[in-house]
């Protein structure tokens, strides 16, 4: 494979190319398992290109050494990269209902808060300190319900991770649930069932869409029905 239109090598396993659409040096390092890791230097000096590959060396060296992935990624980019493969199966029909629940929860609260935290540093404190701002911007205690939407969401996100090789089962953390339980709301009063059934009974009529209006009918007899076997 070409990867540019000048290569040096600095170490045996470590290379410096550079690209035709590129004036910066790319870092390419080859691990003992064959796979090659990619990274840009973000500089044209070659000196500074060379100290900034062996910085990539000498740190995935010591990564594995220690038992941990040999490179990781941003929370971010695995979270969007979990968010497109949901959304490919929503639209294939395959997908759950609850992945559009996911895909909110990821955009609305674990992507604005974990996004540039390395995927692999996600950890008890980390989800700790995350609780603690979720509920301070919530203004108040999400209940488990909630919570749980989003450790199912994050959970994706890890199963995601550790797929590609950038997290090990082993550093996957417990996640919590310190939610409030959610509250029933009870029965209706005999004077709010008689304002639904009453309603009911033209409902069907209020629509010209003939699909619509069988709809209507079955989920009125399904009302009827569940009120007069309690």
């Amino acid at each position: 494979m070409s990867y540019g239109v000048k290569t040096i090598t600095v170490h045996k396993k470590l290379k410096l190319d550079k690209r035709a659409n590129s004036s910066k040096w790319y870092a390419r390092l080859t691990l003992d398992n064959g796979k090659r890791i990619v990274q840009s230097t973000g500089t044209e000096d070659f000196d500074q290109a060379k100290e900034r590959a062996l910085e990539l060396y000498y740190e995935t060296n010591a990564r594995i050494k220690n038992k941990l992935p040999a490179q990781t990624r941003k929370f971010k980019h695995v979270a969007e990269h979990t968010v497109m493969r949901m959304q490919a199966q929503l639209k294939s029909g395959q997908g759950k209902l609850a992945f559009k629940d996911y895909i909110s929860a990821l955009q609305r609260w674990l992507i604005p808060y974990f996004g540039n935290t390395d995927i692999d540093k996600i950890d008890l404190r980390a989800l700790v300190e995350f609780d603690i701002w979720r509920t301070q911007t919530h203004r108040k205690v999400f209940t488990q319900s909630g919570i749980n939407n989003h450790n199912a969401a994050l959970n994706r996100v890890l199963d995601e991770a550790e797929l590609n090789g950038w997290i090990v089962k082993s550093m996957r953390p417990t996640l919590l649930n310190k939610g409030v339980k959610s509250e029933s709301r009870g029965s209706f009063t005999d004077a709010e069932y008689k304002k639904i059934y009453t309603a009911l009974r033209k409902w069907h009529e209020e629509t010209v869409n003939e699909k619509a209006a069988a709809t209507r009918e079955v989920l009125r007899n399904y009302v009827l029905f569940l009120a007069n076997i309690l």
